[in-house]
């Protein structure tokens, strides 16, 4: 009985990492996916957030 037990865990264990590895390797490089974008333009991003700072002399 304690062998089928411990058989559970560690497949249980197993299988959860498996799950996780691909699931972040499948998803690896799509955070900023659609956000920074090569056809995002920054006025749509930022709005006028960096109009009001002063330039550099």
């Amino acid at each position: 009985m304690k062998k089928y037990i411990l058989f559970g865990v560690v497949a249980g264990v197993t299988i959860s990492a498996l799950a996780i590895f691909f699931r972040r390797r499948a998803l690896n490089g799509l955070e900023f996916n659609g956000f920074f974008d090569s056809s995002t333009v920054a006025d749509d991003l930022f709005g006028d957030a960096f109009e009001e700072l002063p330039d550099q002399p």
